[in-house]
Protein backbone atom coordinates (compact mmCIF):
# COMPACT_ATOMS: atom_id res chain seq x y z
CA UNK A 1 0.00 0.00 0.00
CA UNK A 2 1.43 3.05 -0.74
CA UNK A 3 1.35 6.64 1.30
CA UNK A 4 -1.81 7.85 -1.15
CA UNK A 5 -3.72 5.12 -0.18
CA UNK A 6 -3.12 5.02 3.11
CA UNK A 7 -4.47 9.05 3.50
CA UNK A 8 -7.37 8.21 1.13
CA UNK A 9 -8.45 5.03 3.70
CA UNK A 10 -7.79 6.98 6.69
CA UNK A 11 -9.79 10.01 5.66
CA UNK A 12 -12.44 7.96 4.23
CA UNK A 13 -12.27 5.89 8.11
CA UNK A 14 -12.67 9.79 9.57
CA UNK A 15 -15.61 10.69 7.46
CA UNK A 16 -17.71 7.58 8.44
CA UNK A 17 -16.55 7.62 12.07
CA UNK A 18 -19.40 8.56 14.89
CA UNK A 19 -17.92 10.60 17.73
CA UNK A 20 -18.06 9.13 20.98
CA UNK A 21 -19.88 10.20 24.00
CA UNK A 22 -18.58 12.16 26.24
CA UNK A 23 -18.98 14.28 28.96
CA UNK A 24 -18.30 18.34 28.38
CA UNK A 25 -15.47 20.54 30.37
CA UNK A 26 -14.67 23.57 29.74
CA UNK A 27 -12.52 25.50 27.69
CA UNK A 28 -11.68 29.26 26.78
CA UNK A 29 -13.86 30.67 24.56
CA UNK A 30 -13.47 31.61 21.10
CA UNK A 31 -10.89 28.97 20.06
CA UNK A 32 -12.82 28.24 16.57
CA UNK A 33 -12.60 32.47 16.10
CA UNK A 34 -8.99 33.02 16.80
CA UNK A 35 -6.18 32.77 14.24
CA UNK A 36 -3.74 32.01 16.65
CA UNK A 37 -3.12 27.26 16.95
CA UNK A 38 -4.68 26.38 19.96
CA UNK A 39 -2.11 24.11 21.59
CA UNK A 40 -3.93 21.39 24.46
CA UNK A 41 -0.84 19.45 26.31
CA UNK A 42 -1.22 17.52 29.47
CA UNK A 43 -0.70 14.57 30.62
CA UNK A 44 -1.67 11.19 28.43
CA UNK A 45 -5.14 10.30 29.47
CA UNK A 46 -6.32 13.79 31.08
CA UNK A 47 -8.65 14.25 28.16
CA UNK A 48 -6.83 16.13 25.30
CA UNK A 49 -8.05 13.61 22.55
CA UNK A 50 -11.92 14.35 24.06
CA UNK A 51 -11.87 18.40 24.08
CA UNK A 52 -10.60 17.84 20.22
CA UNK A 53 -14.21 15.56 20.18
CA UNK A 54 -15.40 18.05 21.70
CA UNK A 55 -14.73 20.89 19.86
CA UNK A 56 -15.70 18.85 16.21
CA UNK A 57 -19.34 17.93 18.26
CA UNK A 58 -19.31 22.33 18.35
CA UNK A 59 -17.87 22.57 14.73
CA UNK A 60 -20.18 20.67 13.04
CA UNK A 61 -23.18 22.55 14.46
CA UNK A 62 -22.07 25.29 11.80
CA UNK A 63 -19.41 23.88 9.39
CA UNK A 64 -19.54 21.50 6.45
CA UNK A 65 -18.79 18.30 8.39
CA UNK A 66 -16.51 17.51 5.00
CA UNK A 67 -14.67 20.35 6.13
CA UNK A 68 -13.58 18.93 9.54
CA UNK A 69 -10.74 16.31 9.74
CA UNK A 70 -9.45 14.73 12.81
CA UNK A 71 -5.77 13.22 12.80
CA UNK A 72 -3.95 11.20 15.38
CA UNK A 73 -0.54 10.26 15.19
CA UNK A 74 -0.35 7.80 17.81
CA UNK A 75 -2.52 5.76 14.97
CA UNK A 76 -0.86 2.61 14.03
CA UNK A 77 -2.47 2.77 10.67
CA UNK A 78 -0.22 5.81 9.92
CA UNK A 79 3.19 4.37 11.13
CA UNK A 80 5.86 5.19 10.14
CA UNK A 81 5.82 8.62 10.45
CA UNK A 82 8.01 10.92 8.63
CA UNK A 83 7.26 14.08 8.55
CA UNK A 84 5.58 14.86 5.80
CA UNK A 85 2.04 13.49 6.69
CA UNK A 86 0.44 16.35 7.45
CA UNK A 87 0.66 18.26 3.63
CA UNK A 88 0.78 14.96 2.34
CA UNK A 89 -2.80 14.53 3.86
CA UNK A 90 -3.86 17.88 3.09
CA UNK A 91 -2.65 17.54 -0.69
CA UNK A 92 -4.87 13.49 -0.73
CA UNK A 93 -7.46 15.52 0.97
CA UNK A 94 -8.29 17.93 -1.62
CA UNK A 95 -7.82 15.60 -4.59
CA UNK A 96 -10.27 13.18 -3.36
CA UNK A 97 -12.73 15.09 -0.72
CA UNK A 98 -15.45 17.78 -2.27
CA UNK A 99 -14.41 20.50 0.05
CA UNK A 100 -16.92 23.61 0.53
CA UNK A 101 -14.27 26.38 -0.66
CA UNK A 102 -15.94 29.60 0.77
CA UNK A 103 -15.60 27.96 4.43
CA UNK A 104 -12.30 27.25 6.25
CA UNK A 105 -10.87 23.51 6.46
CA UNK A 106 -10.52 22.49 10.03
CA UNK A 107 -7.57 20.20 10.93
CA UNK A 108 -7.48 18.82 14.58
CA UNK A 109 -4.63 17.00 15.03
CA UNK A 110 -3.78 14.52 17.77
CA UNK A 111 -0.39 13.69 19.76
CA UNK A 112 1.68 15.98 17.02
CA UNK A 113 4.57 15.47 19.09
CA UNK A 114 5.20 12.02 17.41
CA UNK A 115 5.16 13.63 13.96
CA UNK A 116 8.82 14.48 13.32
CA UNK A 117 9.59 18.19 12.18
CA UNK A 118 5.95 18.96 13.31
CA UNK A 119 7.41 22.48 14.38
CA UNK A 120 8.33 23.18 10.66
CA UNK A 121 5.54 21.74 9.41
CA UNK A 122 3.01 23.48 11.43
CA UNK A 123 4.75 27.10 11.12
CA UNK A 124 5.12 26.82 6.98
CA UNK A 125 1.22 25.76 6.99
CA UNK A 126 0.34 28.70 9.48
CA UNK A 127 2.19 30.93 7.15
CA UNK A 128 0.93 29.64 3.82
CA UNK A 129 -2.11 28.19 4.19
CA UNK A 130 -4.77 30.59 5.84
CA UNK A 131 -8.00 28.82 4.81
CA UNK A 132 -6.46 25.86 7.45
CA UNK A 133 -7.67 26.61 11.20
CA UNK A 134 -5.10 24.10 13.02
CA UNK A 135 -5.65 22.26 16.38
CA UNK A 136 -3.27 20.28 18.09
CA UNK A 137 -3.08 18.14 21.19
CA UNK A 138 0.46 17.31 22.44
CA UNK A 139 1.60 14.97 25.40
CA UNK A 140 5.16 16.74 26.31
CA UNK A 141 5.54 19.86 27.79
CA UNK A 142 8.27 21.10 25.13
CA UNK A 143 5.24 21.41 23.44
CA UNK A 144 4.30 24.51 25.89
CA UNK A 145 8.23 25.69 26.27
CA UNK A 146 11.31 25.51 23.84
CA UNK A 147 9.97 24.37 20.84
CA UNK A 148 6.93 27.02 20.73
CA UNK A 149 9.44 29.88 21.60
CA UNK A 150 11.89 28.61 18.94
CA UNK A 151 9.44 27.56 16.12
CA UNK A 152 5.93 29.18 16.60
CA UNK A 153 6.47 32.56 18.46
CA UNK A 154 3.35 34.53 18.29
CA UNK A 155 1.36 31.52 16.13
CA UNK A 156 0.04 29.75 19.53
CA UNK A 157 -2.47 30.08 21.94
CA UNK A 158 -0.71 27.21 24.59
CA UNK A 159 -4.48 25.20 26.76
CA UNK A 160 -3.36 22.82 29.66
CA UNK A 161 -5.29 19.85 29.78
CA UNK A 162 -4.42 18.89 33.07
CA UNK A 163 -7.07 15.84 35.16
CA UNK A 164 -10.46 16.52 36.03
CA UNK A 165 -10.34 19.49 39.01
CA UNK A 166 -13.15 18.91 42.06
CA UNK A 167 -16.01 20.87 40.23
CA UNK A 168 -15.48 19.01 36.59
CA UNK A 169 -15.10 15.65 38.98
CA UNK A 170 -18.36 16.28 40.53
CA UNK A 171 -20.28 16.83 37.25
CA UNK A 172 -18.92 13.29 35.82
CA UNK A 173 -20.46 11.78 39.14
CA UNK A 174 -23.36 13.14 38.19
CA UNK A 175 -23.49 15.32 41.49
CA UNK A 176 -25.30 17.99 41.07
CA UNK A 177 -22.98 21.49 42.17
CA UNK A 178 -24.19 23.46 44.96
CA UNK A 179 -25.04 27.28 44.35
CA UNK A 180 -23.20 29.97 45.88
CA UNK A 181 -26.51 30.93 47.29
CA UNK A 182 -26.78 27.58 49.08
CA UNK A 183 -23.32 28.18 51.21
CA UNK A 184 -22.55 27.03 53.81
CA UNK A 185 -23.88 23.86 52.63
CA UNK A 186 -26.22 21.53 54.96
CA UNK A 187 -25.23 18.72 56.62
CA UNK A 188 -26.64 16.50 53.83
CA UNK A 189 -24.93 18.24 51.01
CA UNK A 190 -21.70 18.31 53.41
CA UNK A 191 -21.95 14.93 53.89
CA UNK A 192 -22.45 14.05 49.73
CA UNK A 193 -19.35 15.89 48.75
CA UNK A 194 -17.37 14.66 51.56
CA UNK A 195 -18.12 11.16 50.20
CA UNK A 196 -17.17 12.25 47.09
CA UNK A 197 -14.15 14.29 48.16
CA UNK A 198 -12.46 11.14 49.49
CA UNK A 199 -12.94 8.53 45.87
CA UNK A 200 -11.17 12.20 44.80
CA UNK A 201 -8.61 12.16 46.94
CA UNK A 202 -7.46 8.97 46.79
CA UNK A 203 -8.17 7.80 43.06
CA UNK A 204 -7.54 11.50 41.46
CA UNK A 205 -8.64 12.86 38.32
CA UNK A 206 -8.06 10.95 35.54
CA UNK A 207 -11.41 11.24 33.39
CA UNK A 208 -11.36 7.03 32.74
CA UNK A 209 -10.56 6.12 36.37
CA UNK A 210 -13.25 8.61 37.34
CA UNK A 211 -15.99 6.81 35.56
CA UNK A 212 -14.86 3.13 36.22
CA UNK A 213 -17.06 1.98 39.16
CA UNK A 214 -14.63 -0.77 40.50
CA UNK A 215 -11.91 0.25 42.64
CA UNK A 216 -9.95 -2.35 41.63
CA UNK A 217 -10.08 -1.61 37.96
CA UNK A 218 -9.44 2.10 39.06
CA UNK A 219 -6.05 0.68 40.26
CA UNK A 220 -5.49 -0.99 36.98
CA UNK A 221 -5.95 1.77 34.76
CA UNK A 222 -3.77 4.36 37.32
CA UNK A 223 -1.00 1.23 36.65
CA UNK A 224 -1.36 1.08 33.45
CA UNK A 225 -1.32 5.02 33.12
CA UNK A 226 1.95 5.19 34.99
CA UNK A 227 3.77 2.17 32.89
CA UNK A 228 2.90 4.08 29.87
CA UNK A 229 4.37 7.50 30.68
CA UNK A 230 7.40 5.89 32.54
CA UNK A 231 8.33 3.69 29.54
CA UNK A 232 6.83 5.69 26.46
CA UNK A 233 7.26 9.31 27.57
CA UNK A 234 10.24 8.92 29.76
CA UNK A 235 12.41 5.89 29.16
CA UNK A 236 12.15 5.43 25.13
CA UNK A 237 11.69 9.31 24.33
CA UNK A 238 15.16 10.00 25.89
CA UNK A 239 16.74 6.63 25.75
CA UNK A 240 17.30 5.98 28.99
CA UNK A 241 19.69 3.17 29.89
CA UNK A 242 19.69 2.82 33.61
CA UNK A 243 15.83 1.69 33.39
CA UNK A 244 16.21 0.96 37.35
CA UNK A 245 17.98 4.37 38.64
CA UNK A 246 15.12 5.95 36.75
CA UNK A 247 12.47 3.91 38.42
CA UNK A 248 14.41 4.34 41.83
CA UNK A 249 14.46 8.01 41.37
CA UNK A 250 10.62 8.42 40.39
CA UNK A 251 9.77 6.24 43.57
CA UNK A 252 11.47 8.70 45.71
CA UNK A 253 10.37 11.90 44.08
CA UNK A 254 6.80 10.31 44.58
CA UNK A 255 7.49 9.75 48.96
CA UNK A 256 8.44 12.89 48.74
CA UNK A 257 5.15 14.48 47.41
CA UNK A 258 4.68 17.64 48.78
CA UNK A 259 8.00 18.05 50.92
CA UNK A 260 11.06 19.77 50.57
CA UNK A 261 13.25 17.77 48.40
CA UNK A 262 16.86 18.36 47.15
CA UNK A 263 19.06 16.80 44.24
CA UNK A 264 21.87 16.70 46.65
CA UNK A 265 20.35 14.65 48.96
CA UNK A 266 18.36 12.54 46.36
CA UNK A 267 21.89 11.88 44.68
CA UNK A 268 23.51 10.67 48.28
CA UNK A 269 20.42 8.47 48.59
CA UNK A 270 20.46 6.70 45.66
CA UNK A 271 24.20 6.79 45.97
CA UNK A 272 23.66 4.82 49.00
CA UNK A 273 21.62 2.46 47.23
CA UNK A 274 24.53 1.54 45.04
CA UNK A 275 23.53 3.53 42.05
CA UNK A 276 26.71 5.69 40.42
CA UNK A 277 24.76 8.86 39.44
CA UNK A 278 25.93 12.62 39.39
CA UNK A 279 23.58 15.64 40.11
CA UNK A 280 23.46 16.69 36.69
CA UNK A 281 22.22 13.35 35.34
CA UNK A 282 19.18 13.84 38.27
CA UNK A 283 18.33 17.10 36.76
CA UNK A 284 18.62 15.57 33.64
CA UNK A 285 16.18 13.17 34.83
CA UNK A 286 14.20 15.55 36.43
CA UNK A 287 13.51 17.90 33.42
CA UNK A 288 12.14 14.48 31.46
CA UNK A 289 9.35 13.40 34.23
CA UNK A 290 8.13 17.48 34.13
CA UNK A 291 8.44 17.27 29.93
CA UNK A 292 6.68 13.72 30.49
CA UNK A 293 3.77 16.02 32.68
CA UNK A 294 4.19 13.50 36.05
CA UNK A 295 5.01 16.43 38.08
CA UNK A 296 6.74 19.80 38.74
CA UNK A 297 8.73 21.51 41.37
CA UNK A 298 7.95 24.37 43.18
CA UNK A 299 10.86 27.21 44.43
CA UNK A 300 11.38 28.86 47.53
CA UNK A 301 10.05 32.45 47.84
CA UNK A 302 12.55 34.82 47.42
CA UNK A 303 13.66 38.35 45.92
CA UNK A 304 17.19 36.72 45.41
CA UNK A 305 17.29 34.57 42.04
CA UNK A 306 20.22 32.35 43.63
CA UNK A 307 18.11 31.28 46.18
CA UNK A 308 15.13 30.23 44.24
CA UNK A 309 17.58 28.16 42.25
CA UNK A 310 20.04 26.50 45.20
CA UNK A 311 17.05 26.09 48.39
CA UNK A 312 14.94 22.91 48.18
CA UNK A 313 12.27 22.70 46.17
CA UNK A 314 8.64 20.62 46.93
CA UNK A 315 7.60 18.42 44.15
CA UNK A 316 3.76 18.03 42.89
CA UNK A 317 2.71 14.75 41.79
CA UNK A 318 0.10 15.27 38.90
CA UNK A 319 -2.45 13.10 39.98
CA UNK A 320 -3.54 11.73 43.44
CA UNK A 321 -4.33 8.71 42.17
CA UNK A 322 -0.40 7.72 40.82
CA UNK A 323 0.49 8.50 44.33
CA UNK A 324 -1.99 5.82 45.28
CA UNK A 325 -0.21 2.91 43.20
CA UNK A 326 3.49 4.26 43.13
CA UNK A 327 3.73 4.50 47.07
CA UNK A 328 2.10 2.56 50.30
CA UNK A 329 -0.07 5.46 51.32
CA UNK A 330 0.06 5.74 55.18
CA UNK A 331 -2.12 8.15 57.69
CA UNK A 332 0.15 10.99 57.87
CA UNK A 333 0.39 11.41 54.21
CA UNK A 334 -3.07 12.80 53.96
CA UNK A 335 -2.05 16.62 54.65
CA UNK A 336 0.35 15.86 51.38
CA UNK A 337 -1.89 14.47 49.36
CA UNK A 338 -4.49 17.35 50.34
CA UNK A 339 -1.53 19.83 49.83
CA UNK A 340 -1.07 18.06 46.29
CA UNK A 341 -4.76 18.49 45.24
CA UNK A 342 -4.62 22.51 46.33
CA UNK A 343 -1.53 22.92 44.05
CA UNK A 344 -3.27 21.36 41.05
CA UNK A 345 -5.84 23.30 41.26
CA UNK A 346 -4.04 27.03 41.84
CA UNK A 347 -1.79 25.52 38.83
CA UNK A 348 -4.77 26.17 36.51
CA UNK A 349 -5.24 29.75 37.92
CA UNK A 350 -1.91 31.39 38.94
CA UNK A 351 1.54 31.05 37.03
CA UNK A 352 3.83 32.06 39.82
CA UNK A 353 3.26 29.65 43.07
CA UNK A 354 6.04 29.62 45.72
CA UNK A 355 6.44 28.21 48.86
CA UNK A 356 7.84 30.24 52.07
CA UNK A 357 10.22 29.34 54.25
CA UNK A 358 11.27 31.29 57.67
CA UNK A 359 13.37 31.07 60.66
CA UNK A 360 12.53 28.61 63.34
CA UNK A 361 11.13 25.83 60.49
CA UNK A 362 8.35 27.81 59.92
CA UNK A 363 7.01 26.83 56.84
CA UNK A 364 3.66 28.55 54.68
CA UNK A 365 2.80 25.54 51.85
CA UNK A 366 2.10 28.74 48.95
CA UNK A 367 2.85 32.25 48.03
CA UNK A 368 0.65 33.80 44.92
CA UNK A 369 2.87 37.19 44.24
CA UNK A 370 0.08 38.72 42.15
CA UNK A 371 -2.19 38.72 44.91
CA UNK A 372 0.54 40.20 47.73
CA UNK A 373 -0.97 44.02 46.88
CA UNK A 374 -4.46 42.92 47.30
CA UNK A 375 -6.93 42.90 49.79
CA UNK A 376 -9.70 40.85 48.71
CA UNK A 377 -8.00 37.84 47.85
CA UNK A 378 -5.78 35.60 50.28
CA UNK A 379 -1.98 35.17 48.94
CA UNK A 380 -0.98 33.05 51.82
CA UNK A 381 -2.13 29.29 51.38
CA UNK A 382 -1.75 26.57 54.02
CA UNK A 383 -3.19 23.49 54.01
CA UNK A 384 -4.17 21.15 57.12
CA UNK A 385 -5.88 18.13 56.46
CA UNK A 386 -6.99 17.71 60.56
CA UNK A 387 -7.40 20.90 62.50
CA UNK A 388 -8.89 19.42 65.61
CA UNK A 389 -5.41 18.89 67.51
CA UNK A 390 -4.67 22.54 69.40
CA UNK A 391 -1.22 22.11 69.01
CA UNK A 392 -1.32 21.74 64.73
CA UNK A 393 -3.70 24.90 64.67
CA UNK A 394 -1.14 27.20 67.16
CA UNK A 395 1.60 25.87 64.29
CA UNK A 396 0.08 26.47 61.33
CA UNK A 397 -1.23 30.07 62.02
CA UNK A 398 2.54 31.17 63.55
CA UNK A 399 3.29 30.19 60.59
CA UNK A 400 1.32 32.35 58.67
CA UNK A 401 1.33 35.24 60.75
CA UNK A 402 5.26 35.17 60.21
CA UNK A 403 4.86 34.95 56.52
CA UNK A 404 2.42 38.01 56.30
CA UNK A 405 4.76 39.97 58.49
CA UNK A 406 7.64 39.39 56.49
CA UNK A 407 6.04 39.57 52.87
CA UNK A 408 3.64 41.86 54.00
CA UNK A 409 0.37 40.33 53.48
CA UNK A 410 -3.13 41.09 54.49
CA UNK A 411 -5.34 37.92 53.96
CA UNK A 412 -4.68 34.51 54.85
CA UNK A 413 -6.07 31.23 53.65
CA UNK A 414 -6.05 27.66 55.77
CA UNK A 415 -7.53 24.97 53.43
CA UNK A 416 -8.85 21.95 55.44
CA UNK A 417 -11.12 18.56 54.96
CA UNK A 418 -13.96 19.99 56.70
CA UNK A 419 -13.62 22.94 58.78
CA UNK A 420 -14.77 26.65 58.07
CA UNK A 421 -13.87 29.53 60.29
CA UNK A 422 -12.95 33.27 59.77
CA UNK A 423 -10.23 35.13 62.54
CA UNK A 424 -8.07 38.26 62.37
CA UNK A 425 -4.84 37.50 63.68
CA UNK A 426 -1.87 40.54 64.12
CA UNK A 427 -4.28 42.33 61.58
CA UNK A 428 -4.17 39.63 58.66
CA UNK A 429 -7.67 38.25 58.21
CA UNK A 430 -7.17 34.53 57.97
CA UNK A 431 -10.19 32.38 56.87
CA UNK A 432 -10.38 28.61 57.31
CA UNK A 433 -12.07 26.51 54.69
CA UNK A 434 -12.88 23.10 53.29
CA UNK A 435 -11.49 21.79 50.41
CA UNK A 436 -14.48 21.07 49.06
CA UNK A 437 -15.73 24.64 49.73
CA UNK A 438 -12.65 26.23 48.45
CA UNK A 439 -12.39 23.77 45.17
CA UNK A 440 -16.09 24.94 43.86
CA UNK A 441 -15.65 28.12 44.46
CA UNK A 442 -12.92 28.87 42.95
CA UNK A 443 -13.36 27.66 39.78
CA UNK A 444 -14.16 30.77 37.26
CA UNK A 445 -17.39 29.32 36.28
CA UNK A 446 -19.15 29.48 39.02
CA UNK A 447 -22.68 29.27 39.31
Amino acid sequence: MDDTEKYSLYLHWWFEFQLPEFIPRSYPQGLLRTRAIPVFTGPRRSGKSTMLFQLIAELRQSEPAQNILYINFEDDRLAPLTGSELSDFLAVYRQQFPVAEDRPVYMLIDEIQNLPGWEKTIRRMYDTEPEVKLLITGSNSKLLSRNIATALRGRTLSIPVFPLNFAEFLMFKQIPLPERSALPFSDRQKNRLLRAFQEYFTFGGFPEVVLEPQELFKEKLLREYFHTIFFADIIERHEIRSVKLMDAFIKMLTRQMACLFSMGKMQASLQSMGFKVSKTTLIDYFGYIEEAFLGTAVPIYSYSIKDRLQYPRKFYLIDNGLFQIASFQKREDQGRLLENLVFWHLQSRYEDIYYWKGGNGFEVDFVLPELLEQDDLPALIQVCFDMTDDRTRKRERRALMKAASELGAKRALIITRDRWGEETLDNVQVTIRPFIDWALQERPDFR
